[in-house]
């Protein structure tokens, strides 16, 4: 879809919530006063336009609850979805839905159970140099396993189905350097029935929320899951393969698409 106005009009109301990436979204290098190259102002202000008019700013990332509580803490959010779908928090805390999929009891139990398959040995090996874990991040990561480089993700993602079918390969977008890697992308390894859109699905009907009260962003594949959840999902990277009525591409190439998303949005008075 393009960036037309009666398009999006069609699937949108006023916006109660909406869902976002964190990491190439609303922040860059790991900071929210960045760009892409120097301090920026720009998203932050659009957050705090968007918290202003009391639109619900969840975050919908593959860090933990905890780190994200920290985040949401500091920006003045209070819902968020952890982990890849896995935690869907509320009131930073007061509420938390566990989504492990499956009989586990605890997310422990989880990252147990994926490393018994023998799936992280399986991937280091077939692609070798490829891809590594990704620490430190992946040490302390207590629900699924981490990991980071540069895959042609679509032939990962068809040997996962092959080897590892009650397993999914997530590609969460592409993150700074990391040693050897000049363009890395973190890979996630979890349940195949948990993700960001199933996340949604659960928050949906746990708040009575409509779609058309909904929009999402992000620059991943994974982020794009959630469009069919939402009424408008607002793309940030064009190299990501998505196709659906309700995306719509957004230049990102300075780090500021997110405040571009939210000053359309208020120009025409979505929110």
């Amino acid at each position: 879809m393009e960036l037309n106005i009666t398009a999006i009009r069609q699937n949108l109301k006023r916006i109660k919530v909406l869902y976002t990436d964190v990491d190439g979204t609303f922040v860059n290098n790991g900071c929210l006063f960045r760009n892409r190259h120097h301090y920026s102002i720009n998203n932050a202000q659009a957050l705090y336009q968007l918290l202003t008019a009391g639109v619900d700013i969840v975050m919908t990332s593959g860090r933990e609850k905890e780190k994200l509580k920290e985040t949401a803490r500091l920006l003045g959010f209070k819902n968020y979805i952890a982990n890849l779908g896995m935690q869907i928090v509320y009131n930073l805390g007061e509420k938390i839905i566990q989504n492990y999929g499956g009989n586990f009891k605890s997310p422990q139990e989880v990252k147990q159970w994926i490393q018994s398959t023998g799936v992280a040995e399986a991937l280091l090996q077939q692609f070798s140099g490829k891809i590594e874990f990704y620490h430190p991040w992946s040490d302390v990561l207590q629900t699924h396993l981490l990991f980071i480089g540069e895959l042609p993700y679509q032939q990962v993602s068809r040997w996962m189905e092959q080897h590892f079918p009650l397993l999914r390969i997530i590609d969460n977008g592409e993150v700074p350097p990391y040693r050897k890697f000049r363009h890395p992308h973190t890979f996630h390894v979890l349940p195949r029935s948990i993700g960001k859109r199933q996340a949604i699905e659960i928050d949906k009907r746990e708040r009575h929320l409509s779609r058309t009260e909904l929009i999402g962003i992000g620059d991943s594949l994974e982020d794009v899951s959630i469009a069919p959840e939402v009424g408008v999902f607002f793309l940030l990277d064009p190299t990501v393969p998505a196709r659906g009525d309700n995306i719509v591409n957004i230049p990102n190439e300075d780090g500021e698409g997110f405040s571009r998303v939210v000053q359309f949005l208020k120009t025409h008075h979505l929110f």
